[in-house]
């Protein structure tokens, strides 16, 4: 049985003013009635006419499935569509209900909708502000134990080394006096020399400890920044000029998209450089020390502070990673490296850019590559430059 729009009476009036998108259509598609706003929501021009579900423009087809299978009431639920030369896609939210019209025994389904593209994509910025805090709580908090288990390390280590020291001296004497009274037995010898080349192994290790553990602390005691203005687009430049000669980058191809020449951020030079230095790296060891990097820039507002901030995107065409490994890709120790690797190069990175005011994020997916993005506050002249 067909509805028409006189079975609504005085609603259709009330539907045609409402502020939000309402589509109402019988079981055998037909469409009851469309208000102003459903067409302006879903770009379609208000003179067309809509008669049926089959009527809606093809753009629109996933939301015609929708509609043609909705079997029973959606409370609350969200669709992407993508509109005709629109850059991205839009989110609509909407609710979904059967109704029995009055004075009849044909039912129909009532399609109430918005556009919350806005909505959504403030939910995500706020979901990645959440991230970003917890990351940084997360990173001050390991810094804290950190600092507490280096100075604890620093003094048996210290006292390895001098008893190494000391030991040495003493079987290097005892050779000494073998050598003078010339009668020596050679078992005693053979033995004080395997004594000192093991020393000299411990020596190593305990010089290897002491590095990591001076590591460590200046990890969880960032030293004084000396900052200079600076155009990060030609201090990208400089650098990868500088790595084609280095025999770990010089089978890589470097892609530069030329950035912004007007633009400086105020920074620690030499480690922005270590920074970027870190995340090549990582991209060699991704992709084999094969393949292209690709470094390319764009200029974003940060919404917390409303600040103006420039983005150097590093991607690499390596095998990309799962969202388990990009949980803890920032944590110190962690590293997909094994034995090769110590797993500070990236959490360190991240203090780094959180002491110049910035974020590094990171996208991955299994199979297509990784990209990080580095987000520094850009200078402008009312800042006073210390």
């Amino acid at each position: 049985m067909k509805i028409d729009q006189q079975q609504l009476g005085g609603l259709y009036t009330i539907f045609e003013t409402l502020p939000s998108g309402l589509l109402i259509y019988d079981h055998d598609e037909n469409v009851i009635q469309m208000n102003s706003r459903a067409k302006e929501l879903l770009k379609i021009p208000l003179q067309k006419s809509i008669q049926t579900l089959r009527d809606l423009p093809d753009y629109l087809v996933e939301l015609r499935i929708l509609l043609q299978n909705a079997e029973e009431d959606i409370p609350r639920s969200e669709i992407n569509l993508l509109f005709p030369e629109a850059a991205e896609t839009s989110t609509i939210g909407f609710s979904m209900k059967h109704i029995r019209l009055e004075d009849t025994v044909a039912q129909a389904r009532i399609f109430v909708f918005n556009d919350i593209t806005h909505i959504v994509r403030d939910r995500r910025a706020m979901d990645k502000i959440k991230e970003e805090l917890y990351q940084s709580k997360k990173l001050a908090s390991i810094g804290t134990m950190i600092s507490g288990v280096a100075h604890e390390l620093n003094n048996p280590l210290t006292g390895i080394s001098m008893s190494t020291q000391l030991t040495r001296m003493t079987l290097k004497a005892a050779l000494k006096k073998l050598d003078e009274n010339g009668n020596g037995d050679p078992r005693v010898r053979g033995a004080l020399e395997k004594a000192l080349q093991e020393l000299d192994k411990t020596d190593r290790e305990a010089k290897k400890a002491s590095a990591l553990v001076s590591e460590l602390l200046n990890y969880s005691r960032p030293s004084k920044m000396t900052l200079t203005l600076e155009n990060l687009s030609r201090v990208i430049e400089e650098m990868v000029q500088a790595l084609k000669s280095h025999p770990d980058f010089s089978p890589i191809r470097f892609e530069i998209q030329p950035g912004p020449a007007e633009l400086e951020v105020l920074c620690d030079r030499l480690k922005i450089e270590q920074v970027f230095y870190n995340l090549f790296k990582n991209a060699v060891d991704a992709t084999g020390g094969k393949g292209t990097i690709r470094i390319s820039f764009h200029e974003t507002t940060e919404p917390r502070e409303n600040r103006h901030m420039l983005v150097v995107n590093v991607a690499d065409e390596g095998p990309g990673m799962d969202k388990t490994i990009l949980a803890r890709i920032f944590d110190p120790f962690f590293t997909t490296k094994g034995a090769e690797g110590i797993g500070l190069g990236l959490s360190i990175s991240y203090r780094t850019i959180e002491q110049h005011g910035g974020q590094i994020t990171v996208d991955s997916e299994k199979g297509k590559g990784t990209v990080f993005h580095v987000a520094l506050p850009v200078f402008e002249e009312d800042e006073i430059l210390i």
